[in-house]
């Protein structure tokens, strides 16, 4: 944004904008409003970024979507076409039931992060060296073509929905292994959330659930299995997304025995079963028939949930919160082992 303004932004003055763009706003987010409109009150660059930034505020903390519209479109003032401005108007526009503007500000957010990671390809082409952070780019491309293919469903166009987004360029980020360079680490211990995963989780996480939504699951089944083979996912993470994927593609045996991969994987490695994964999995069982199986998957996962929030401080027992989501899964469990309990389907 800084070169589309055509003036410097000093570092003290981004360092603020970050603090308040990612730390004050989950601790103080009043306050970050207060520091971001001090910046923005300055104009140029530096007034472009606290724009943006406000935009995200309002809508992700307050829910306020007429003013992050107002901010939002304050930066494409300045900046016409910029992708991350395009994705937060059109984020706010399909909150609004705007769906057809939404569409547009969706599409054109697209365009941009492909012309970006387009611009990626070409230097490294010619021997220069890729900037820090140049996987998010491919990151980029795939979330707003998935949000994308997401609005289109919601719109009705169902069976016929497609998306287009140059998927050679997404070809080539793996060819080039653009995410070789990240360190980031798979969650371990008793976590139950996803937590923070990988990029390569991400990319190919992404590219299958696009996949899906234009109606090419089964394809999205065996590019996942490959990419097990190849490592470049581990194999919880595989068998995750392929039974989301088999499901997707109606073949539920196939969609079960990935779920029964997974939860052998995590019971191997002693890892607390995660409740999506757990429902998942016994919603499976139950649609072949198996309501005894799924009634067993239930309870096993509730024992162990159990015995981890009963394990005293000095063995390893979970944080607070990590206590707080175990309730909330035993809860989960025992509501779904109730008589009549009907398990739906789907991970989404």
């Amino acid at each position: 944004m800084a070169d589309d303004q055509g003036d410097e932004i000093s570092e003290e003055v981004l360092t603020e904008i970050r603090r308040a763009a990612f730390d004050l706003r989950q601790s103080d987010p009043q306050e970050a409003v207060r520091v971001l409109r001090k910046v923005a009150s300055g104009g140029g660059a530096a007034a472009v970024l606290a724009h943006g930034a406000l935009g995200e505020i309002y809508l992700e903390e307050f829910g306020d979507l007429d003013a992050s519209e107002a901010e939002f479109r304050k930066v494409l003032a300045a900046a016409p076409r910029l992708p991350a401005a395009q994705l937060g108007l059109g984020r706010v526009l399909r909150e609004s039931g705007r769906l057809a503007e939404a569409d547009q500000s969706l599409l054109v957010a697209m365009q941009g992060f492909s012309q970006d990671l387009l611009h990626l390809k070409l230097q490294r082409e010619s021997v220069q060296e890729l900037p820090e952070g140049a996987e998010e780019a491919a990151l980029a491309v795939l979330e707003v073509a998935v949000e994308l293919a997401e609005l289109r469903h919601e719109i009705g166009r169902n069976g016929s929905v497609q998306v287009p987004v140059d998927e050679s360029l997404l070809h080539w980020a793996q060819k080039v292994r653009l995410f070789d360079q990240v360190g980031e680490e798979l969650p371990q211990g008793i976590a139950l959330g996803p937590g923070d995963l990988t990029d390569w989780v991400r990319f190919h996480a992404l590219w299958a659930r696009l996949r899906v939504q234009t109606g090419r699951a089964a394809e999205a089944a065996v590019v996942l299995a490959e990419a097990e083979r190849t490592g470049d996912l581990p194999p919880e993470e595989a068998a995750r997304l392929r039974s989301e994927t088999l499901e997707e593609a109606g073949d539920l045996p196939g969609a079960l025995g990935e779920a029964q991969r997974l939860h052998a994987l995590d019971e191997a490695a002693g890892r607390i079963f995660e409740p999506e994964d757990i429902s998942h999995f016994a919603g499976l069982l139950q649609a072949l028939h198996d309501d005894s199986g799924a009634r067993a998957v239930l309870q096993k996962a509730l024992a162990q949930a159990e015995a981890a929030l009963a394990r005293p401080h000095e063995a390893g027992a979970p944080d607070e919160e990590a206590r707080e989501a175990l309730r909330e899964a035993v809860k989960g469990y025992r509501e779904s082992l109730g008589p009549g309990a009907v398990i739906g389907l789907g991970r989404r």
